[in-house]
C-alpha cells in the first residue's frame, strides 16, 4: 500500500522520527492553514483552520505499508493522541458531511493514481482556550508582541516562535505570515535548510513537535 503523508509545517524541514522514502513534493492539496495554534513553548504553529486562506500543502510517501504503521509513526513524530491522526483511502466515496478540508484531500487522493491512502495530523486550533477569543490576525500579531516585551524573562518562547513562521515552506504563504513579514517589527530568525537534497529518513530528538 502507497501512503502519502501530507505535512505543512515543520515536518517539512524536521522530519525527525518520521519515516519516509521521498523528498517532500509541493503538489499537495489546497486546504486552510494558518498559524493558529500556540504550542506549548509559545511558539505560532501551522494548523488546518477553517476559513483561512488555501494554501498549497507538502506530501512524501511514508515508509510503512499498513495504514495502522503510518499513523502510529506520524503520532510518535508529533507526539499527539492517535485520534489527531486523520486518515483517508483512495477507495473512500465523498461525503457531503465530511468536513471541507477531507474533501479536498480525497479528491486529491483520487487524482493520485499511484496512492492508496493519505494521512496527516488533524490538531486543530487552540486560540480560543489559550486567548479567550477566536483567532484572528490582529490577535495573532498582538499575541507576539507581547512576547516581544516579555522577552527578558522569555526570549526563548518568542524567538522560537519568530522562527517557526520563518521556517515554514515558502509556499506556505497564510494571511497571517505576509502581515508579519511586512511588518517592520517582526524579527525573524530562519534556521537551517528548508527541503533536504537527500531523502529524508528516521532521526532522532525532539525539534518541531506541532503541539
Amino acid at each position: 500500500m502507497q501512503i502519502a503523508v501530507i505535512g505543512w509545517g515543520s515536518l517539512i524541514w524536521c522530519p525527525d522520527s518520521l519515516q519516509i522514502t521521498t523528498k517532500w513534493s509541493p503538489d499537495g492539496p489546497e486546504l486552510p492553514v494558518e498559524f493558529a495554534r500556540i504550542s506549548r513553548d509559545g511558539r505560532l504553529t501551522l494548523v488546518i483552520h477553517p476559513g483561512s486562506r488555501k494554501v498549497k500543502t507538502y506530501w512524501a510517501l511514508s515508509a510503512f505499508g499498513t495504514i495502522k504503521d503510518a499513523c502510529e509513526n506520524l503520532r510518535v513524530r508529533e507526539g499527539t493522541a492517535a485520534h489527531l491522526v486523520d486518515v483517508l483511502q483512495a477507495s473512500d466515496n465523498h461525503d457531503e458531511e465530511m468536513p471541507g478540508s477531507r474533501n479536498a484531500v480525497l479528491a486529491w487522493l483520487k487524482g493520485k493514481r499511484d496512492l492508496d491512502a493519505a494521512i496527516w495530523t488533524a490538531i486543530k486550533s487552540n486560540w480560543e482556550e489559550r486567548r479567550g477569543i477566536a483567532f484572528s490576525q490582529d490577535d495573532a500579531k498582538r499575541y507576539l508582541s507581547e512576547l516581544k516585551c516579555k522577552r527578558d524573562d522569555a526570549v526563548l518562547s518568542y524567538d522560537r516562535a519568530c522562527e517557526y513562521i520563518q521556517n515554514a515552506p515558502e509556499q506556505i504563504r497564510t494571511a497571517l505570515r505576509d502581515l508579519l513579514e511586512d511588518s517592520p517589527d517582526f524579527e525573524a530568525r530562519k534556521g537551517g535548510a528548508l527541503l533536504s537534497e537527500s531523502v529524508p529518513g528516521p532521526a532522532t530528538g525532539e525539534l518541531g513537535r506541532s503541539l
